[in-house]
């Protein structure tokens, strides 16, 4: 089997270099296109939080009731 395409590589030289030259071109083509961000963000979102419980500590309030 791999010698069979082997074979076929080698008799059609010219047919394997433009296969090679379209998906290269091809490949060129989707690596432009693509939205790929090299920095990803790596911050962790953050989310206020604004509670009132009268009569609570802040701790108690963080603890008991926003956690």
């Amino acid at each position: 089997m791999l010698n069979k395409i082997i074979r076929i590589a080698v008799t059609n030289r010219l047919t394997v270099l433009i296969a090679t030259g379209v998906l290269m071109l091809v490949g060129i083509f989707a690596l432009m296109r693509s939205d790929v961000d090299i920095f990803p963000d790596l911050n962790a979102p953050v989310v206020t939080v604004m509670t009132e419980a009268p009569g609570f500590t802040p701790e108690e309030v963080e603890n008991s009731i926003s956690y």
